[in-house]
């Protein structure tokens, strides 16, 4: 059976797999709140408090036998992952990046959007349909989000603008079909804005915008999530790079938060 000299964030998703709990139940065992694990999870080489290696080498050490037997095929199979992707450089030399996706699908098995977005107290967004927030996370996750203080802003690409023609057009979509998405992606967060209680909806912010798509980019606190839109190749389909935050003023996450201020600062509220 495997011994954990040093936890990080890979071992600690191993655990919380073999128990089959989810992040909710594994925080709440833990003690801890839902967003540490879920950080501890994003960023793969995060280490975890010296009280709380303590406590996680606890729970491993009086598990049962198959717990334990799950634990060893889950990180087995998480180390072959990361070595699939791994690099020889630090975070810190590769600007705060984490991981690498090929896709967007690859992107949200490994960081699923209630991990990502559980917790978060800050989530900006900028993209075409923002599918992976309106399509992946439940309404009623957002009224709990959102009714914790959580200070949402969504851009979407305006779906009866120029831009999203084009874009349609690059992807092979037939004319409409990407602004149809877009618009039913938009009614579903204007219904949680107003299911919410008259003090909370001035914090879920959504606006479009109307330029060329570069990027789509999630920032949640300190994590960002942002893919490329290449010519000729479906959003989808396209590599997903995620990020951490450092030293302010360091590495890519500040680079990627700029275009989304950029692009916030010619928004047309909705």
């Amino acid at each position: 059976m495997t011994t954990v000299q040093r936890w990080t964030g890979l071992e600690t998703r191993a655990l919380r797999q073999a128990l089959r709990l989810s992040i909710k139940d594994f925080s709440a065992y833990l003690g801890v709140a839902e967003r540490t694990v879920s950080k501890w999870e994003a960023g793969q080489s995060v280490h975890p408090r010296p009280e709380m290696q303590a406590a996680l080498d606890t729970v491993l050490d009086t598990s049962a036998e198959d717990v334990r037997h799950r634990f060893d095929v889950a990180l087995n199979a998480a180390r072959g992952e990361q070595r699939s992707v791994a690099f020889s450089a630090t975070t810190d030399e590769l600007g705060g990046l984490t991981a690498v996706y090929q896709s967007r699908c690859d992107l949200t098995a490994a960081m699923p959007a209630d991990q990502l977005f559980e917790g978060a107290q800050v989530v900006r967004a900028v993209g075409l349909s923002l599918n992976m927030l309106c399509q992946e996370y439940a309404d009623r996750r957002w009224q709990e989000l959102l009714r914790q203080d959580a200070h949402v802003r969504c851009l979407f690409l305006d779906p009866d603008g120029t831009s999203i023609q084009s874009r349609e057009r690059e992807e092979g979509f037939p004319p409409g079909q990407l602004s149809a998405l877009t618009k039913l992606n938009i009614e579903t967060l204007l219904r949680v804005r107003d299911r919410l209680p008259v003090t909370r909806r001035e914090r879920l912010e959504l606006a479009t915008y109307d330029e060329t798509l570069r990027f789509n980019i999630i920032l949640v606190d300190d994590v960002c999530v942002a893919q490329p839109y290449l010519g000729g190749n479906r959003g989808i389909d396209s590599p997903a790079f995620v990020m951490r935050q450092g030293q302010p003023g360091a590495g890519l996450y500040p680079v990627f938060e700029q275009v989304f201020v950029l692009q916030w600062q010619g928004r047309r509220d909705l």
